[in-house]
């Protein structure tokens, strides 16, 4: 009976803390409004992003930032018209405490007041997060020290170097926070890489000249199927003894 107790206690725990989702670009200028002029594909994008990070209902979001690519009145916009509640804002520091009353917090270009370890924890309690790259705010290799130990915990990577790409970029890549998206604009971003390519939660959806451009992490659910069926043989082990 206590083998039964304790593996019912070890399902509870891991269904209590599903871990939330990841969405990286490799530069800010994508959601910016001059990002929605060059690419109008930019409001179906952001309205994936939401809807993908809340299962599809309404969301209560925080842009953590000052920067332009998340500060712009477009995005705004495409937020309140899908029924979300959107946020622009620094105040305070950006602990467990603050990002829990978010739904997502959306992050890049603003580096003060933000505490890493608690980013990581908040994506491992449920909660999600959107990071834009090549902001320019301290350079690439400050940018890239500074968001990599976040990246880094989920299996991803910003390169220390701006790669140089612009313009409006082809999208070719069936996950969801694509649908209906044709191109996006950027502007000279952070490339991405997959730390652990054979890790199914991390991924590199779209590249372009060897260099990373949308990567996502999400849990892979298979790992919780697994740990139903190694419970499931619990009980039934329980039962013939």
């Amino acid at each position: 009976m206590r083998l039964l107790t304790l593996g019912l206690g070890v399902l509870l725990c891991a269904v209590s803390f599903a871990q939330g989702k990841i969405v990286v670009n490799n530069d800010e200028w994508t959601l910016s409004n001059t990002g929605y002029s060059n690419a109008p594909d930019a409001d179906r994008f952001a309205r994936n992003v939401a809807s993908w990070f809340t299962g599809g209902g309404s969301g209560n979001f925080l842009a953590y930032t000052n920067n332009f690519g998340l500060a712009g009145s477009q995005l705004a916009n495409t937020m309140a018209n899908a029924g979300h509640t959107w946020t622009v804002s620094t105040a305070g520091v950006l602990n467990l405490a603050l990002m829990q009353n978010y739904n997502a917090v959306f992050l890049g270009g603003y580096y003060t007041n933000i505490v890493i370890a608690d980013l990581i924890q908040y994506v491992q309690n449920g909660g999600n997060v959107y990071l834009a790259g090549g902001t320019g705010a301290g350079g690439a290799v400050a940018e890239a020290n500074f968001w990599n130990p976040f990246l880094n915990a989920f299996g991803l990577d910003f390169a220390p170097r701006y790669n140089g790409i612009g313009g409006n970029i082809a999208i070719n890549s069936p996950h969801p926070i694509f649908a209906g998206v044709s191109q996006l604009y950027q502007n000279n971003g952070n490339s991405v890489s997959d730390l652990q390519p054979l890790n199914p939660n991390n991924e590199v959806l779209v590249s372009l000249q060897g260099q990373g451009l949308y990567a996502v992490y999400v849990p892979e659910p298979a790992s919780m199927l697994a740990l139903g069926v190694g419970l499931a043989g619990l009980l039934g082990l329980r039962r013939r003894k």
